[in-house]
């Protein structure tokens, strides 16, 4: 015991020193322990946010969304990661996910003015806002300026009319000096027309065939040219006179939709009716038993099968059935002079009327003024609306061509989203984007001029545009068609359907077809033969269809394309009670809407109909079809071909430090058009270098 005693007393000074060694060192090293840990938790989360940016340039919202919740649960007050789980949900369809995400920033104060602006278009889309859209009231955007670097491009117009390529631009008709001038949307000078070798003799008015082919009336010439898309003369209707078939002054034009051409003639004080080859087919609006005659036929506009026509002289409107019987005068009271007239909708037309533009709402009789362009319009002749929305009208008098947009638009800005950036060939980046007016039309016939694109700290100015979808036409498709087994009777109906869908498809379309059981499948994509494909689709019936699934299916293999898309669905229309459970009704619509996705649901029998599909098919733009209507299913394709498309690319050569690929590289994207501007922020990683 003593021994033990005196062994304690002699080394204890040395055990203090340990302890006290152990006590100053264990800090510094628990807390170099901890030091490790939240490096490598700090490391993870950067990884899994790198996965979810780059899976989510590559159209996997699904992997994107799980790799940033990952990050999160990680690193919480992660703010980068909690905007792009935010992105990552929008694109999925689940917009309340995303709002909510994005309000946690908000309330933090962390939000940016791009979010804060993205989050107040969306919320006003989802809201009341969008039905409470337009006063009616029209503003001037600018005047297309008759001489541009020393050109007098055009002298008294009097006539414009939207391009039938549907890209934003618009056609001017000059009086005096006889020129006809294509204007992009953006007011500049696309290319002159001067009506071939032997010139327009004082032409009036310009309307166009279904195939595109141009018609101009010719004040002075007393007849109507048919010309080609160059504007070169084809040939001529109508010789000067005034017996049937023959024109005197003729003025304004309007074309239906199976062709029929009908033109006001102020010496005949008539209007004519021809078909598309130029043979006379009737004269109305002279005096009869039932109708006092018109004095001064002017503006003609067609709509649901009834005829407009403006009496400048007697201040009214007209309204004849095309076959030319008087059903009613439309407007007795309230106008000066009216000549041109244009529908924006069936229930809303515009009156070209001496210095102003009158509004007239058919379902509530009220007629007001729309704009008097401030005060300074002296005779309003002719008013078209461009593909975006804008109206553009031609004053003869002012001698000013001046393009409007509706007044509630003027402020409201556009809505520009990055869908993703591609860098696949880094450092040649690709960077898709959208431009929509803020609630949900798209902008088209933007340029390179239109366009503000900065990556991290650095302008960019070698850009190029790469891509405009108003111009390109190709196809991306994906058929849906459901396997439940009570359809097995109508195999080779449907078959017939997806025969006929693929046949109408173009060189540079892509194809997917999905079958709907309760594991959905992909049966055939492009580069498959096709008739094994069908072969497949006849295998492979199932008690319950997964129809839900099997439309997400078919979406995905749209998403990273570029083309137009489309979501066809062959059904009877009878689905499950709780198809749109786990994938709610909405958040399907949504999908599909904000990935730019038409859905078409196709059904077998003509009175078979889905209030759900039919409500998923109006939300993105598409419609519902019957399968065996006249003309069967190609409408369906050329609709999608040319519905306007707001889908731009932007190209240029990234000089940003990658660190290897680990490195997130800010991009801001700006568009300007006239007045109106937009922005969004991204952001991506450059492929890993090992």
């Amino acid at each position: 015991m003593n021994s033990m005693i005196s062994f304690r007393n002699k080394h204890s000074g040395f055990f203090l020193t340990v302890f006290l060694l152990i006590g100053a060192l264990l800090p510094s090293m628990l807390s170099a322990q901890q030091n490790e840990v939240s490096d490598s938790v700090a490391i993870r989360a950067a990884e899994e946010l790198r996965w979810g940016v780059v899976s989510y340039h590559q159209g996997l919202y699904n992997k994107a969304v799980l790799s940033l919740e990952k990050s999160l649960a990680l690193e919480a007050d992660n703010d980068l990661t909690r905007f792009w789980l935010g992105r990552s949900y929008y694109q999925s369809g689940f917009e309340e996910a995303a709002l909510n995400e994005w309000e946690n920033l908000i309330s933090a104060g962390k939000a940016g003015s791009t979010l804060l602006s993205f989050v107040e278009i969306i919320t006003d889309r989802r809201g009341l806002a969008r039905e409470l859209k337009s006063n009616g009231r029209l503003v001037e955007l600018f005047e297309i300026p008759r001489e541009q670097g020393g050109i007098n491009y055009y002298d008294r117009p009097v006539s414009v009319a939207a391009s039938p390529q549907r890209d934003g631009s618009f056609y001017l008709l000059s009086y005096l000096n006889g020129n006809l001038i294509r204007i992009t949307t953006a007011g500049r000078i696309h290319h002159v027309l001067a009506g071939g070798m032997l010139g327009f003799d004082r032409p009036w008015d310009i309307a166009f065939l279904p195939d595109d082919k141009l018609l101009i009336s010719e004040y002075g010439s007393d007849q109507i040219s048919v010309c080609n898309s160059d504007g070169f003369r084809i040939r001529t209707i109508g010789s000067t006179g005034t017996q049937p078939g023959e024109l005197l002054g003729p003025q304004y034009l309007a074309v239906s939709s199976d062709g029929y051409i009908y033109v006001s003639e102020w010496g005949n004080r008539r209007v004519s009716k021809f078909n598309i080859d130029g043979e006379y087919i009737l004269s109305f609006g002279q005096k009869r038993s039932d109708f006092a005659g018109m004095r001064g036929p002017s503006g003609i506009a067609i709509r649901n099968g009834y005829v407009y026509a403006a009496d400048s002289n007697t201040a009214r409107i007209e309204v004849f059935d095309e076959s030319g019987n008087y059903i009613k005068t439309l407007i007795r009271e309230g106008l000066k002079s009216p000549e041109g007239l244009l529908f924006t909708s069936d229930s809303t037309l515009l009156i070209a009327d001496a210095g102003q533009i009158m509004v007239y709402d058919l379902k509530d009789d009220v007629l007001s003024v729309s704009s008097d362009l401030g005060g300074k319009g002296k005779r309003i002749i002719s008013i078209c609306q461009d593909e975006n929305g804008n109206i553009i009208s031609a004053d003869f008098d002012k001698n000013s061509v001046s393009v409007m947009t509706d007044i509630s638009t003027l402020y409201a800005g556009l809505f520009l989203r990055v869908n993703r950036i591609v860098t696949d060939e880094y450092p040649n980046v690709h960077v898709d984007f959208t431009v929509e007016d803020r609630w949900g039309k798209p902008v088209v016939g933007l340029d390179k001029l239109n366009f503000f694109i900065r990556e991290k700290d650095r302008n960019i100015e070698n850009f190029e545009l790469t891509y405009s979808g108003y111009n390109n036409r190709d196809l991306a498709l994906s058929v849906v068609v459901d396997k439940n087994v009570r359809l097995q009777e109508q195999d080779e109906v449907m078959r017939d359907g997806v025969r006929d869908l693929f046949r109408n498809l173009q060189a540079g379309d892509e194809h997917y077809l999905i079958g709907a059981m309760d594991a959905p499948q992909l049966i055939a994509e492009s580069g498959d033969n096709t008739l094994d494909a069908l072969k497949r689709l006849m295998n492979g019936w199932s008690s319950e269809s997964d129809v839900a699934s099997a439309l997400r299916l078919g979406a995905s293999h749209l998403l990273p394309g570029r083309k137009r898309k489309a979501l066809v669905f062959l059904t009877d229309g009878r689905i499950h009670p709780d198809t749109f459970i786990h994938y709610g009704l909405q958040d399907m619509a949504q999908y599909m809407k904000n990935n730019g996705i038409r859905f078409y649901p196709v059904y077998l029998e003509p009175d078979m109909k889905n209030d759900e599909l039919d409500y998923i098919a109006r939300e993105t733009g598409g419609s519902s079809q019957y399968l065996f209507q006249p003309r069967g299913i190609l409408p369906l394709l050329e609709q999608v071909r040319e519905d306007v498309n707001g889908f731009y690319t932007l190209s240029y050569d990234s000089l940003a430090y990658t660190d290897f690929g680990r490195a997130y590289i800010p991009l801001s994207l700006e568009v300007n058009f006239v007045r109106k501007s937009g922005r969004d922020e991204m952001g991506f990683y450059a492929p890993l270098e090992y």
